[in-house]
């Protein structure tokens, strides 16, 4: 695939050997095994996120029963997505890596993982079908720029070598040339942490898990389990906050007020009911001893603090508006947030090409021919559990699909 020794050629060019960018050369390989196809990653091995995603065990994908359900676990990129996932999505990924010799498990919250529990067997599937065609993987290959010629484009290298091809496909973001490329960039903010707080009362708790709560800021709502920290607090609910508020949050540099509802399922009424009903029934009973609604006995003990009482005062001589201001930590608590701290998978970050610039029935830019974008390049994120590498692999397979009906 050289003219010289400082000019690669290629009909097609892939820039990123992360899952996407061989995710499509493995698809090529099958439907278009002639095809000269060039895959340039700057790293020193392919498929790196791929290596340590899940822990080095990769969650592939997410169990799906219904896409419209699936979707909502993209902050950006949901409605776009809808197509894209009916013609490959969670079920055509599964057929395809077990026909490639990656059998699947399906765990009880869904994730999807390789029977063999490691991620070396889908590199080594992935890498294996690309062999099958005309596919070159070079590493150690960064692109400074890529021009558009009269017809196909050329890409110049950081070392000064030079690419050329008749179609680019960009899988990566954070090269200096995707700016070059006559598209909309959307900024790059992480979009999966947890958030740090100075709050010493609930930093004591650390270690506690509370179960189904709603947490709230700056118009943005998630609910789910919640982790308190050393740090602050973290969990699903956490995540899937910052995820789909990740803009905002960036906006304000990490400093906020967050509510948290301990009790979502429960009115208002129904709480206000039930420890009223203590007041009646169990009148010597010191109100910080244990919690009638179902609270971890240390959270309650805070949340009883915060409402301004006494937590050795007896329910006898807890007032109706004392209630109520139990009540009210318990629907509304509020946490000031003071800034981020990185969740042990976060690699995710939202940003990139805006996606109104593309069709998402090819990938193929709207503004520039025979130009295609894939994966984590695209303004398109997801929450952890296989959804964002499910997004690469459906992305990459309609860039392939496209590109193989092209040259046919």
């Amino acid at each position: 695939m050289a003219l010289d020794g400082r000019t690669m050629s290629a009909e097609v060019i892939i820039i990123g050997a992360g899952a996407a960018g061989v995710f499509a050369a493995a698809v090529l390989a099958q439907e278009a095994p002639m095809l000269r196809v060039l895959v340039l990653e700057k790293g020193s091995r392919p498929l790196a996120k791929v290596r340590i995603s899940g822990g080095g065990r990769c969650n592939l994908t997410h169990q799906c029963d219904d896409i419209r359900e699936f979707v909502k676990n993209y902050p950006r990129g949901s409605a776009e997505m809808i197509g894209p996932f009916h013609r490959f999505g969670p079920a055509e990924t599964v057929e395809w890596f077990e026909q490639h010799g990656v059998p699947l498990i399906t765990l009880a919250d869904g994730c999807l993982f390789p029977r063999s529990d490691t991620s070396e067997d889908v590199i080594r599937a992935l890498l294996m079908a690309c062999d099958r065609g005309c596919i070159e993987i070079r590493t150690g290959s960064e692109v400074a720029s890529i021009q558009r010629l009269a017809e196909g484009f050329q890409l110049a290298m950081v070392d000064g070598r030079r690419a050329e091809c008749g179609s680019v496909v960009v899988t990566t973001g954070g090269g200096s040339f995707v700016d070059g490329l006559m598209h909309t960039i959307e900024p790059c903010v992480p979009a999966l942490f947890a958030f740090n707080s100075s709050d010493r009362e609930l930093a004591e708790l650390a270690g506690l898990v509370v179960s189904d709560v709603r947490v709230s800021a700056l118009g943005f709502k998630a609910d789910g389990d919640l982790l308190i920290t050393h740090r602050g607090v973290s969990g699903p609910a956490v995540l899937r906050l910052s995820s789909f508020a990740a803009r905002k949050l960036a906006e304000e540099h990490y400093r906020f007020d967050m509510k948290i509802n301990w009790l979502p399922d429960q009115s208002e009424s129904q709480i206000i009911q039930t420890l009223e009903h203590v007041r009646k029934t169990s009148p010597r009973k010191q109100i910080g001893s244990w919690s009638p609604v179902g609270i971890a006995s240390r959270l309650w003990k805070v949340l009883v603090t915060r409402a301004g009482l006494d937590v050795q005062m007896e329910w006898g001589h807890c007032s109706q508006q004392s209630i109520r201001q139990v009540v009210m930590q318990i629907h509304g608590f509020t946490l000031n947030v003071t800034g981020q701290s990185t969740h042990r998978e976060e690699f995710v970050t939202c940003g990139g090409i805006r996606l109104s610039e593309v069709n998402f029935k090819t990938m193929e830019s709207r503004v520039i021919p025979d130009l295609y974008f894939a994966g984590e390049v695209l303004d398109l994120d997801a929450l952890t559990g296989g959804f964002n590498l499910q997004a690469a692999w459906t992305t990459g397979y309609l860039v392939a699909q496209s590109l193989a009906n092209n040259k046919k």
